[in-house]
């Protein structure tokens, strides 16, 4: 059982990409064990790499970033993690 550093609640495992994560349930926040931000990462490029070689995706991507500004890191992982 894994508790929340702040406030002691206990975390719950949830499923990320494939990969097990611990999210606060109060509060949404994620923790990361050692090597789980490296494997995420990995799974977003070969779903990327997948997904890229249709054509449809390829122009869908190009119009998503000619509409939308290039978003930081902190924004990626709150879409991921929603």
């Amino acid at each position: 059982m894994k508790l929340r550093p702040i406030c002691g609640i206990e975390l719950r495992p949830r499923i990320v990409y494939e990969i097990e994560v611990d999210t606060c349930p109060k509060c949404g926040g994620v923790w990361l064990d050692g090597g789980e931000l490296n494997k995420l990462l990995a799974k977003v490029r070969e779903y990327h790499d997948e997904y890229y070689s249709y054509e449809d995706y390829r122009r869908w991507e190009e119009r998503y970033k000619t509409e939308r500004k290039k978003r930081g890191i902190f924004e990626f992982f709150e879409e991921i993690f929603d």
